[in-house]
């Protein structure tokens, strides 16, 4: 197979990857320089990029005024992250301006700001701007908001660090900020756990249910703001869904599930569209729909758009799109799923897509015979 890695959006830090600097990219782009094997992942936060390939090596591009590529400088390609040679990563992951990895023995590495303590490193003794170091904790999956971290143990346990004024640690009223990673006090296992801006959403496959808390002032944790702006603890929420969670995933302020049999469930702000619809609502749920019954295959989100992969190869996209971040000529804001323009070969296949901020990614494949 024949593997090609595409980009576009905001690229203000060439966090696209495509060897220069723009204010945005409008459609998505090739990127010519691939000197890794098959990308597995890419991670995409605020202004920079992380790509891990299949052997387990990392690459890195875009924004580093923290040291959030594990790089010396910026880089407007992905370059090599050679101080984390040696390491095999299965799972990387960024938030605003720090990223981490996880390997494959279950270690987590940190690098990047730890302003309020995200990184899970004692500020007295690391400063705001850090290069990688291995944390003894144990990680089976992590994801970072906008300046705190939340990680799943092998034992299915939630434990957080960073900032917490928000409650978006979910440690209680008195635990505001944190520079060590604490334990969640949650009775269920945790199957699937993302970060919001300022909030935390956890899914339990055995309960089928909903768990949340931090910042609800945009209804993003399914509770009334006037009586629940801020959530310190995990509170049980019961959304009435059977089927099995494919993926949970968080914007700034928005959520959405997408469940085995395609539903695509949306909740939270929708000031730029980013529920996929024009009505001004917060506080439900809403179901949203691909044009014409089409069926997702994979669906993604940044920090106030939503990419999404129907199964027929084609590619959609709706919410904030100041920055081209949508791909689409459809304004500042999308309020319902827009095709993006894609010119790619006939013969190829989308397989992979990511997003950031305002920045994304996605691979294609097509067989070497139809180069």
């Amino acid at each position: 197979m024949a593997f090609t890695l595409w980009s576009w959006g905001a690229n203000s830090h060439g966090q696209l990857g495509l060897n220069v600097i723009s204010e945005q990219v409008d459609a998505p782009t090739k990127i010519t320089r691939d000197f890794w094997s098959k990308t597995k992942q890419v991670a995409c936060g605020g202004g920079h990029t992380l790509l891990l390939d299949d052997d387990g090596k990392l690459f890195a591009c875009g924004w580093n005024v923290k040291k959030q590529l594990g790089l010396v400088d910026e880089a407007i390609y992905f370059e090599r992250v050679w101080c984390l040679s040696g390491i095999n990563f299965t799972n990387i992951s960024s938030g605003w301006d720090f990223s981490c990895g996880v390997t494959d023995e279950k270690y987590l590495f940190v690098w990047g700001s730890n302003s309020h303590g995200q990184l899970g490193l004692p500020k007295e003794h690391f400063s705001d701007a850090v290069k990688p170091v291995r944390l003894q904790v144990n990680a089976c999956s992590v994801s970072m908001g906008l300046r705190h971290t939340a990680i799943i143990n092998s034992k299915g346990e939630v434990w957080t660090t960073g900032c917490g004024k928000h409650g978006q640690l979910g440690l209680g009223p008195h635990i505001l900020i944190s520079d060590r990673f604490q334990k969640v006090p949650l009775k269920s296992m945790v199957t699937h756990l993302v970060c919001g801006q300022n909030h935390t959403l956890a899914w339990s496959s055995d309960e089928k249910a909903l768990y949340v808390w931090g910042d609800n002032k945009h209804s993003q944790l399914l509770l009334a703001p006037e009586k629940y702006k801020k959530v310190y603890k995990p509170q049980k929420i019961d959304i009435d869904v059977k089927k099995k969670v494919k993926k949970l995933l968080s914007g700034w302020t928005n959520a959405l599930l997408w469940l085995e049999d395609g539903q695509l469930l949306a909740w939270g702000r929708n000031n730029y569209g980013q529920l996929g619809t024009n009505e001004p609502f917060e506080g439900k749920i809403i179901h949203i729909k691909l044009p014409e019954e089409r069926l997702v295959k994979d669906v993604v989100l940044g920090s106030e758009h939503t990419v999404c992969l129907a199964t027929d190869n084609t590619l959609w996209a709706w919410g904030w799109n100041e920055h081209a971040n949508t791909g689409t000529a459809s304004g500042d804001f999308v309020f319902t799923p827009s095709l993006i323009s894609f010119d790619q070969d006939l013969h190829s296949q989308i397989t992979q897509i990511y997003a950031g901020s305002a920045h994304n990614f996605v691979v294609t494949e097509k067989e070497r015979n139809e180069v």
